[in-house]
C-alpha cells in the first residue's frame, strides 16, 4: 500500500500528463515500467511478448489518463489495464504460461539462483530448478483468473481491497480465488512434498 505522499505525487503527475506534459507522462512509465514488464512476463511467460504488451499497457494507459480519479493510487489503475491487455492477449492466443523465476532487470539472469548463495551444492541446485519447473507448469495449468489474482497478491505485493479495485471485483471473490488458486497449486505439487 502506498503512502499518501506518494499517491498525491503520482496522481499530480498523472493530471499532469492529462493535459500534454510528456515529461510527467515519462515519469510515470519510469516508475512503473519494471513492474509492468515483469507483470507481463508472469502472466504470458518468457516465450510470449512481454516487452510488446508492457508498451501497449502504457500506451492504454496513456489513452486512459482522462479517466483517472484523481486523489486514487495510480497503482490499482495500471494494474487493471496490465490485467485486462494480458486477459485479453491470452484469450486471443490461448497461451496460458507464466514465468514463476524473476528476471534481474539488469539482464543478470533469474534472481533466485543469485539468492541461493554459494553453499548449495550442485545437486540442491537440480532440486531447486525441478521445484521450479514443477511449479511453473502448476501455474501454467492455472486459469487466468486465479493465476492473475495470485500474481498480484504474492508477486506484487498488493493487497486484496487493490486487487479487487483492479479486477473490478469484490473483495469476497478476490480472496476466493486467491484460495482456490492456492489449492489448486497444492494439489498440484502435492507429488514434490509427498514422502
Amino acid at each position: 500500500m502506498q503512502d499518501q505522499t506518494t499517491t498525491e505525487k503520482e496522481s499530480e503527475l498523472v493530471r499532469q500528463a492529462a493535459v500534454g506534459d510528456a515529461a510527467c507522462f515519462e515519469r510515470i512509465v519510469d516508475l512503473y515500467a519494471t513492474r509492468m514488464l515483469d507483470y507481463a512476463r508472469r502472466m504470458v511467460g518468457r516465450s510470449g511478448p512481454a516487452e510488446d504488451l508492457a508498451q501497449e499497457i502504457f500506451v492504454k494507459f496513456h489513452s486512459a489518463l482522462d479517466r483517472f480519479e484523481p486523489g486514487r493510487p495510480v497503482a490499482p489503475f495500471l494494474y487493471r489495464i496490465a490485467h485486462n491487455h494480458c486477459t485479453d492477449y491470452l484469450r486471443r492466443r490461448r497461451l496460458p504460461t507464466v514465468s514463476i523465476v524473476r528476471e534481474d532487470p539488469d539482464g543478470g539472469g533469474p534472481t533466485e539462483m543469485e539468492h541461493a548463495g554459494p553453499c548449495l551444492d550442485p545437486e540442491q541446485m537440480a532440486l531447486r530448478a525441478e521445484v521450479a519447473e514443477a511449479v511453473q507448469a502448476a501455474l501454467d495449468a492455472l486459469p487466468d483468473t486465479y493465476r492473475s489474482a495470485l500474481l498480484m497478491y504474492h508477486r506484487e505485493g498488493m493487497s486484496y481491497e487493490e486487487i479487487a479495485r483492479v479486477l473490478d471485483l469484490p473483495m469476497g471473490t478476490v480472496k476466493a480465488r486467491i484460495h482456490r488458486g492456492r489449492e489448486r497449486l497444492q494439489q498440484s505439487l502435492a507429488d514434490l512434498v509427498a514422502p
